[in-house]
């Protein structure tokens, strides 16, 4: 009877200790794979992070790009790009001013750049910092009267781009390629200095580069482009920055502008299978 209780329960605890990790890494990837990835940061929750905020208990951190903070953005949140050199020296310069609870945020559950910002943060020993990943879309949703977008607030849901709106100005690498060949067509490369690696343009004397940042500038460009009917072709590096500059391209009243998707990287890829490569 012993030996047999005995075997019931070594059952029981591999049964266990089998399903436990399972279980955890199902709980983890419920709708945010970044957890999985991440699992040394700890998230908050929306609705957590909007009653601390309410009590005055966290700093709202936007890891994304000065572009992507200024078409939308938790109200009041900081602005603190990952990708620049400067990140740790700000975020330790933030955290000698306060020890409020750090929740670093970006574009919602497939970005991870909240994950690596809270870990980069980890790294240097910046402690008590969270990672709101369900990101800036779902909180504007949510809470719009605590988001702005292009500057205004309470965020109006009818102004959030819709996914059908954005591929309605998506070209195929192939269609993007074949349509920039037309006279009124203008190309501009919004990739940053880091992605291009010092290269020039993907097409050889037709395409212009131009900083996301440089809102100026963009504006110039869509101000000649409606006044000289051009139509405008839009690229980056992965076809997703160009998603935010759509709210800019909306709000200046272009209509005739396409973007290429998947962006430079689909571009080299369709090249190389070409080539053979």
């Amino acid at each position: 009877m012993y030996r047999t209780s005995l075997q019931k329960l070594i059952a029981v605890l591999f049964v266990l200790l089998v399903s436990y990790p399972f279980s955890q890494t199902i709980a983890a990837d419920d709708g945010f794979p970044g957890r999985s990835v991440y699992p040394e940061v700890q998230t908050i929750e929306i609705d957590d992070l909007y009653a601390k905020m309410q009590n005055d208990q966290v700093v709202i951190v936007d890891a994304r790009s000065e572009f992507e903070y200024q078409t939308l953005n938790i109200l009041n949140a900081v602005n603190i790009p990952y990708a620049k050199k400067s990140f740790v020296e700000q975020l330790k310069e933030l955290r000698n001013s306060t020890d409020k609870v750090i929740v670093f945020y970006c574009n919602g559950r497939t970005c991870y750049k909240s994950y690596k910002a809270t870990m980069k943060a980890l790294r240097y020993n910046i402690d008590n910092c969270y990672s709101f990943d369900a990101g800036v879309f779902e909180w504007a949703n949510k809470y719009p009267n605590f988001a702005s977008l292009l500057g205004e607030s309470p965020v109006k849901e009818s102004s959030i781009i819709s996914k059908e709106e954005f591929n309605d100005h998506l070209l195929s690498v192939e269609e993007f390629e074949k349509q920039i060949l037309n006279d009124n067509a203008k190309v501009y490369d919004v990739r940053d200095r880091a992605q291009r690696r010092g290269s020039s343009g993907l097409f050889m004397f037709r395409d212009k580069t131009v900083s996301l940042d440089n809102t100026k500038k963009i504006k110039r460009i869509i101000t000649k482009a409606i006044r000289y009917d051009h139509i405008l072709y839009f690229y980056d590096q992965k076809g997703k920055q160009v998603r935010w500059l759509q709210y800019l391209l909306n709000s200046e009243g272009l209509l005739n502008y396409y973007f290429m998707k998947g962006g430079a990287g689909a571009y080299i890829k369709m090249i190389r299978e070409r080539q053979g490569l």
